[in-house]
């Protein structure tokens, strides 16, 4: 099925391209079996009891608790890593067979080259126009404050200034691209063809191909300055250091034989060609009818109502996991305006008025929450929404930028850039934190220059993701891993006296991430997916010997399906409180609300022991069952500041929006990819997703080749043993 299968698709992909994943016999980065040994034995049970804010667990976090194999241990019982197989470690041979290969690179479509240069030079003039417009833009009215309901959403998705310098150079190609694309049939009528007659006559996806096949920089030198990252974090240009067992932050070089595969400042890749209205870069919005796509806020009310469905065996965990592996998998950074501002894409005429990439979506007539007019000016309200920001450094189709490395390597813990990191760590090997001044316990460092900080004191926290903050289940899962690796560092520090700051820095992230992987392919895939489905897609880990599976030629990168749909379902898991737990696991009142949660971390400092009982609430209370309803905390309250009326957002119809925005193709193609049957009709879908979702589905849309990846994907029935759908 659907969901199953784009997700097992990606973890697949993660475990094999991964060079560094911690069950690999390649040197130097290879663990030695008692090490691997350890590693396995770890659980998040264990987790959470070395992180010393809880006495007892039970043995699997993910599952509740229950009076017989899961029943709640003392953490005695349940012991966290031991350090000891890392005494005196030797490093290994460096396999020679490793060493960087330059592919033979593939044949060019030649274009004419006058017909380039002209494109080229047109979108530069469109690109001039463009920031002049952003400036006037900005001077006539400015950007939204950082901590209101749409700044707070724009911090999820917050571009770093390398991000910016790259999708400004996308900008232009996919201009040109739109140039080369609106005159090509005119062109071909004249008597010099813009193809060489070699290439014939071809459609569009042969099109976009030719154009991401040629040299671009050719055409630009000179033109436009080449991509300088700054501040300058790595050396991206110096060679591989293949005797080294670490990672980079920025995981460049994982690939010895395409250093850049996988590392962050890269674009998604896909698993189907993107589908936009122009064939270049404009969101998907027109239905097989030739009539526009349903709203997405019409689609979030009647497919994703809040309905309460609780969970009979699987904890609130699960949910605040996923969150936190996503957090290491992606970040989609979205435009900025001018100054780095953040426009406001409220108005329903923004792009027109305020910023060209602004894609709002309006309030539908008869809503059930918000209301169609603003109830101050009379205007039409409007969902605001911003688009993604690009990355391709090709001609052809916009392709998005993710901020974080492609593998699964605790960039959420670490950062993704070694600027974040530098800013995390002291010269001790420990990760920075703040000591609790009731407890004196770690938390989080805490930090002033948060922008999105809605707390009194102005104080949020730093963690490698930005957005560690958001809420405070999220900042105790962040808080833990940091504790975690401060306890490694100091039993390295025993094993091994004379290792400096940096070694003990170093090889306790290598010991987090492989715990990071460990939990997630033992643990946390099996319950999502079900074990049938792991172990078809060759995701079970092995209980002993290494994996030699290991494959250069795969392309790490994630899949913009799985980063704006596929792996959306956690908000399927959310709760409308987040539950406190004594150290007699009786629930504390009052639980913390949501939208009252956002951004607001002084409930850490002002109430010791918070950390400790969310912990305790998150594997002692059950989540939501993983099906099409959703909350609406987050699809009518989503960041809401309660001094404004109807001023909160709707997540799932933003994350129908963006999988538009990526142009991502409709539900019923991932059906074929996944080896469901295509449906014809609506009866079709009968086998995966129940009648009377299907009757919902039928009144929105008009064909179910117009079906969104994410409203139909959830809507499935989940597979025997797993979470999710077959797709």
């Amino acid at each position: 099925p659907t969901l199953t299968c784009l997700l097992a698709i990606q973890f697949a992909n993660l475990r094999n391209s991964d060079r560094f994943w911690y069950e690999n016999d390649l040197p130097p980065s290879s663990l030695n079996l008692p090490q691997l040994q350890a590693i396995r034995r770890v659980t998040l049970s264990g987790l959470l009891c070395e992180a010393k804010g809880v006495s007892k667990a039970q043995p699997k976090a993910f599952i509740r608790e229950d009076p017989y194999l899961n029943a709640r241990l003392n953490c005695e019982q349940l012991s966290g890593l031991d350090v000891t197989p890392w005494r005196s470690e030797i490093v290994e041979e460096v396999d020679e067979d490793l060493e960087e290969q330059t592919p033979a690179p593939p044949e060019l479509a030649e274009l004419n080259i006058d017909v380039i240069e002209k494109a080229i030079a047109k979108a530069k003039d469109q690109l001039n126009e463009r920031k002049r417009f952003e400036y006037e833009s900005w001077v006539n009215r400015g950007g939204i404050d950082a901590k209101s309901p749409a700044g707070t959403a724009a911090s999820f998705s917050k571009a770093n200034k390398n991000a910016l310098i790259i999708a400004n150079t996308s900008l232009l190609f996919e201009l040109a691209s739109n140039e080369i694309l609106s005159n090509l049939h005119s062109i071909r009528r004249r008597k010099r063809q813009i193809f060489d007659n070699n290439l014939g006559n071809f459609g569009g996806d042969d099109f976009s191909n030719a154009l991401q096949s040629i040299d671009v920089n050719q055409f630009i030198t000179g033109s436009i300055s080449p991509i300088n990252l700054e501040p300058q974090c790595e050396n991206l240009e110096a060679p591989c250091d293949t005797a080294t067992p670490f990672r980079t932050l920025t995981g460049h070089c994982n690939n010895l034989r395409s250093p850049n595969l996988g590392q962050s400042l890269t674009t998604f890749a896909r698993l189907l060609p993107a589908v936009y209205d122009d064939g270049i870069s404009q969101p998907r919005s027109i239905a097989i009818s030739g009539n526009p796509l349903p709203n997405p806020r019409t689609i979030s009310s009647l497919i994703h109502p809040d309905i309460s469905n609780l969970h009979t065996r699987y904890s609130l965990m699960v949910m605040q996991y996923a969150q936190f592996l996503d957090h290491d998998l992606t970040m989609t950074p979205i435009h900025k305006g001018f100054h780095e501002s953040i426009p406001s894409c409220r108005s329903c005429d923004s792009p027109r008025t305020v910023h060209p990439e602004c894609n709002p979506f309006p309030v539908p007539p008869r809503d059930h929450y918000y209301p169609e007019l603003n109830v101050t000016s009379g205007e039409r309200l409007c969902f605001p929404f911003m688009r993604s920001l690009p990355g391709q450094q090709t001609l052809g189709p916009r392709e998005q930028i993710n901020q974080n490395t492609a593998f699964l390597d605790a960039s959420q813990v670490y950062g993704e850039n070694g600027c974040v990191g530098k800013g995390l760590r002291g010269f001790s090997g420990r990760l920075n934190s703040t000591i609790h001044p009731i407890r004196g316990k770690e938390l989080l460092p805490q930090t002033p220059i948060h922008p999105e900080c809605k707390s009194p004191s102005g104080y949020c926290f730093a963690a490698g993701d930005g957005r560690a903050s958001e809420q405070p289940g999220l900042t105790v899962i962040h808080t833990i891993f940091m504790r975690e690796h401060n306890r490694i560092v100091e039993g390295l520090r025993g094993v091994n006296p004379h290792w400096n700051g940096d070694q003990l820095y170093e090889h306790a992230r290598r010991i987090v991430i492989a715990q990071n992987q460990h939990i997630t392919y033992n643990e946390f895939l099996p319950r999502i997916l079900s074990w049938n489905a792991v172990n078809l897609y060759g995701l079970k880990l092995l209980p002993q010997g290494y994996y030699k599976d290991y494959n250069p030629t795969c392309n790490p990168a994630i899949v913009t399906e799985f980063a704006a749909a596929a792996f959306r379902i956690g908000h399927s898991l959310l709760r409308p409180h987040i539950p406190r737990l004594s150290p007699q696991h009786q629930p504390i009142d009052p639980p913390i609300l949501l939208r009252d949660g956002f951004f607001k971390m002084d409930i850490f400092t002002q109430q010791a022991g918070l950390i400790d009982e969310i912990a305790r609430g998150l594997v002692a209370t059950p989540m939501e069952t993983l099906d099409q309803f959703i909350t609406g905390e987050v699809t009518n309250h989503l960041f809401e500041d309660r001094r404004i009326p109807f001023s909160g957002i709707d997540l799932v119809a933003l994350n129908i929006q963006r999988a538009r925005d990526h142009g991502i193709p409709s539900y019923n193609n991932y059906r074929a990819l996944c080896n469901l049957k295509r449906a014809q009709t609506w009866e079709d879908l009968g086998r995966e997703i129940p009648p009377e979702v299907i009757s919902r589905l039928k009144r929105i849309y008009n064909s179910v080749d117009d079906i969104d990846l994410f409203p139909g994907g959830m809507s499935e029935r989940p597979l025997q043993g797993g979470l999710v759908g077959p797709t």
